[in-house]
């Protein structure tokens, strides 16, 4: 009988030995496999919409941002860059094919371009993450829901300075206006929304408005010809036709026919506009570059806020205020972040 129940006890041990030891086993295979999907190399695919130099700076930007959250180019982190040149066509083959390279995230630049990518991405059972920026009006758009929870699987950041904002600035360059004509691309979301922003700002003030919504570039020539008499000054939204040389044609009519003009994008005080109180692309790129981190870490791209410039940024262009008979005062110096001088 004693025999017996030693034997009975010795099996029983037996059992609780192998049982430990294929849990530990177990336990060690979960922890390698973890590990290894914990330091893969994460895979971003980025589109950059179009070949403007300021886009490439919010890609420095992102990518910095990324680095300074221990993301290291070709060591933990690589990057598909594409370029759709302002095609939605293209844009929608960028992103299919960054689903079938099956990417850990996207990051997109402007509203149109994140409006596809956001369509294509909501089809797919566990949708790739999306980091937008250079989207002035993502709520508007329908990108989020809001800017405390996108409710979805994008976040990112704007490029969104408040017109009185804006606006403030170029009247203590150029006090007085009484007509001010906007310059914007006609059915783009930002620029409908941005447009009525600065309506009812200057309705408050009792300044007329010229509405210059315009199709493409030739547009904006034509439109100019015959519009740019009856306003004192001119504005430049912050949309993709201004962004792809309208800010270049604005500042040629500025200077010929003696019209301030001001914009909401640093490309266009670099091509020839009076000034800006602007959101550098580069700093709002780098936020996105934080958020995306964030995700690689595991973060959900609805816990986190979409965000606005947290600094404001003044560019004036001496050439353009000498051409125009303006001299800057010692104080806009003082504020101004970049000053350019040819």
């Amino acid at each position: 009988m004693t025999e017996q129940k030693n034997t009975n006890t010795n099996y029983i041990n037996v059992l609780i030995t192998l049982f430990l030891l294929g849990a530990f086993v177990i336990g060690g295979v979960i922890f390698y496999f973890k590990s290894i999907k914990k330091n893969k190399v994460k895979i971003i695919g980025i589109s950059c919409w179009s070949s403007d130099p300021e886009f490439h700076r919010s890609i420095e930007g992102f990518k910095q941002g990324l680095l300074e959250n221990g993301y290291v180019e070709e060591k933990n982190v690589k990057f598909i860059i594409k370029n759709p040149e302002a095609s939605i066509d293209k844009q929608r083959e960028i992103i299919d094919s960054f689903i079938q390279a099956k990417v850990d995230l996207i990051y997109s630049l402007t509203t149109p371009g994140t409006l596809v990518a956001k369509t294509l991405t909501a089809n797919m059972k566990n949708p790739i993450p999306i980091v937008f920026s250079i989207c002035t009006y993502p709520v508007e758009s329908n990108l989020i829901a809001s800017l405390e929870s996108s409710e979805n699987n994008l976040v990112g950041t704007r490029n969104y300075v408040p017109f009185s904002q804006q606006y403030y600035t170029f009247e203590r360059v150029f006090p007085h206006i009484k007509t001010l004509g906007i310059i914007r691309r006609k059915g783009e979301p930002n620029s409908t929304y941005q447009f009525a922003e600065v309506k009812s700002h200057l309705k408050k003030r009792g300044i007329k408005v010229v509405d210059i919504a315009a199709v493409d570039l030739s547009d904006i020539k034509q439109q100019l010809k015959t519009k740019i008499a009856s306003v004192d000054a001119l504005f430049s939204t912050c949309d993709t036709l201004t962004h792809e040389g309208g800010d270049q044609i604005i500042a040629e009519f500025s200077v010929q026919y003696q019209k301030p003009s001001f914009a909401c994008n640093k490309g266009g005080i670099i091509h020839g506009n009076l000034i800006g109180d602007i959101a550098d692309f580069k700093a709002i790129g780098k936020i996105s570059g934080e958020k995306a981190a964030l995700i690689l870490k595991g973060s959900q791209p609805s816990w986190m806020k979409t965000e606005s410039p947290r600094d404001n940024y003044i560019i004036i262009n001496k050439k353009t205020a000498s051409a125009l008979g303006i001299v800057f005062t010692p104080e806009i110096h003082d504020i101004a972040k970049e000053i350019i001088t040819d």
